[in-house]
């Protein structure tokens, strides 16, 4: 699975933990960039697109919520993948990482597998074989506790709702009605958090953040990538399905 297109950047201040890290992920890819605090990974996010970042959460001179923070405001990255890493975390601390913009947690010291299941979810292009399938398939499954009928009653009624959902902010976007778009950019946030799916999650939180900011033009921006994405999802609607039977 060898993935050589991707940019990656770590950022840790234990300089055996960036040096571990870069060597298990040049298996996918070869352009990793290092920085030993927050504010130099800061300022390498602002002179560099990276498709991945690894995050040291307790870091000198500027954190790693501090740095996830300053780098979702940044244009460049409202969706990039970002990974916090840390020696402990209790699952509740995991959730309020994920909350502060993280796309996952990651404890050390991280094993290869680990590595490969974040490559798998977030970095694979939207026309992989199979994997898009499984991803959702299992994210759903998750959700309903493995109850495989309720996981398709709960796929049919993702395809039920979400289109009205998109058709209701792109006009609100259009009329650039930015109070009205942010309440429904925060319902289909609150939509792809119930189904599971963090990567449309982490698209409508873009969505929301730049309509607080009354950013309209980044807001439609993200939003058609967001509309995009969700008809690859519906163009796969029933290989996802067929993970359900």
């Amino acid at each position: 699975m060898a993935l050589t297109a991707l940019s990656i950047l770590i950022a840790d201040d234990n300089e055996m933990n960036r040096w571990l890290l870069a060597e298990q992920m040049q298996y996918w890819c070869d352009d990793i960039d290092l920085a030993c605090n927050g504010w130099e990974a800061w300022e390498m996010l602002q002179k560099k697109y990276y498709s991945l970042v690894f995050i040291d959460v307790n870091m000198p001179v500027m954190n790693g919520c501090e740095l996830i923070k300053k780098a979702r405001a940044h244009p460049n990255y409202p969706s990039v993948p970002m990974i916090a890493i840390t020696a402990h975390v209790q699952v509740h601390h995991r959730h309020l990482l994920i909350a502060d913009g993280f796309n996952e947690c990651l404890i050390k010291p991280i094993v290869l597998a680990d590595l490969q299941r974040v490559i798998s979810q977030w970095c694979m292009p939207a026309n992989q074989s199979s994997g898009d399938y499984d991803y959702y398939a299992q994210a759903l499954l998750q959700k309903v506790e493995h109850n495989r009928e309720l996981g398709r009653v709960f796929l049919r009624k993702l395809f039920a709702e979400v289109p009205g959902q998109l058709a209701g902010l792109e006009q609100t976007l259009q009329n650039h009605q930015c109070l009205q778009a942010s309440d429904l950019a925060h319902k289909l946030h609150g939509t792809f958090c119930f189904y599971g799916f963090e990567d449309f999650r982490m698209l409508a939180c873009s969505i929301e953040r730049y309509l607080l900011e009354a950013d309209i033009a980044n807001a439609a921006l993200q939003f058609q990538l967001l509309a995009e994405k969700f008809q690859n999802l519906e163009d796969m609607k029933a290989d996802v399905e067929s993970r359900l039977v």
